[in-house]
């Protein structure tokens, strides 16, 4: 058996924030990879932290809470046009291009691509909201990365509280992913692109085979 120790002053430890020994004593937010360079992923994107009070937005706005996001997916579960009644407190502003990560519970995989008609609005202070920086990574290989069972399994292990487990944005964009050239993350996302279509196209026929079977029911008692 091969026991691994490091040393870890007090003041890391402090500024850390963390006394848990496995989160210190392994490697753990470092990848390997013998194709691509390894970079932070606070070198590869901006982390905004605009915020705003709901009631200074005029007329309606797109709000994002996590309960909105599909996990894994990132698909939209219910995103909808809110008054300013609607959003009690203070708020993240998205736009277009970002990405929201869960950070609250980050083991359910919640990341949304903001791009389509959510040009922008307001989301959930549970939500890191990053700006990847379009000469180093493509958001939508970015959003696929930080669900993935690798990234998964360290952010998890990362995350600190009982009851409502967080991951920080600190330790978020601190950890290192493999970033390949734009010219492999564009193949990357064309082939994420099709999967995308083709599973939609599978739940939109699965509605309709749901619908057909209810159909046939309400015959039984017509």
């Amino acid at each position: 058996m091969v026991i691994k120790t490091r040393t870890i002053s007090v003041s890391d430890l402090t500024e850390a924030g963390k006394w848990r020994a496995d989160l210190h004593v392994h490697s753990g937010s470092e990848f390997k990879s013998d194709r691509f360079d390894l970079l932070a992923i606070g070198e590869i994107v901006v982390e905004s932290n605009q915020a705003t009070d709901p009631a200074e937005v005029n007329g309606r706005f797109y709000y994002i809470g996590l309960e909105h996001v599909e996990s894994i997916t990132g698909d939209d579960n219910g995103i909808e046009l809110v008054t300013a009644e609607s959003v009690r407190s203070r708020s993240k502003v998205f736009e277009e291009g970002d990405i929201l990560y869960g950070r609250l519970r980050p083991y359910l995989r919640k990341a949304f691509y903001v791009e389509g008609s959510y040009k922008r609005g307001l989301c959930s202070t549970e939500f890191v909201v990053l700006k990847p920086k379009s000469n180093m990574i493509l958001p939508l290989f970015l959003r696929e990365i930080l669900v993935s069972d690798m990234v998964t399994e360290l952010v998890t292990r990362m995350q600190g509280g009982a009851a409502l487990p967080r991951i920080s944005s600190r330790d978020l964009l601190g950890i290192k992913i493999p970033v390949p050239p734009l010219s492999y993350q564009k193949e990357c996302v064309a082939r994420i692109e099709r999967a995308r279509t083709q599973r939609h196209e599978l739940l939109q026929r699965i509605k309709a085979l749901s619908k057909e079977g209810r159909r046939v029911v309400e015959e039984v008692f017509s």
